[in-house]
């Protein structure tokens, strides 16, 4: 894999920060200083630290989501199968 700053966004922004971190320490490795390199190792460095930001779509935090999302879906479904129910009654009773 070639480690590119542009590897590093995209990774970066899917919220793989353990990975876009990794890149941007072998750019930076290369010799590269530059303010967006810098810039990017003290960002990823801060969030490595707070335990809000978790690496990774395997993570924690995107399964809590995931399983918040799939709770509000059967939720929905529930309720639709309600007012489906409640519609059917209505119709017999006029």
């Amino acid at each position: 894999m070639i480690k590119t700053i542009e590897l590093a966004k995209i990774y970066e922004n899917q919220g793989c920060f353990t990975q876009a971190l990794e890149i941007y320490r072998a750019v930076a490795a290369r010799g590269d200083d530059s303010d967006q390199v810098k810039d990017a190792l003290e960002r990823l460095n801060h969030m490595a630290q707070d335990p809000i930001h978790e690496p990774g779509p395997g993570s924690d935090r995107h399964e809590k989501k995931i399983s918040a999302l799939l709770e509000k879906w059967l939720r929905l479904m529930v309720l639709k199968q309600r007012l489906d129910n409640f519609k059917k009654i209505k119709s017999r009773l006029v």
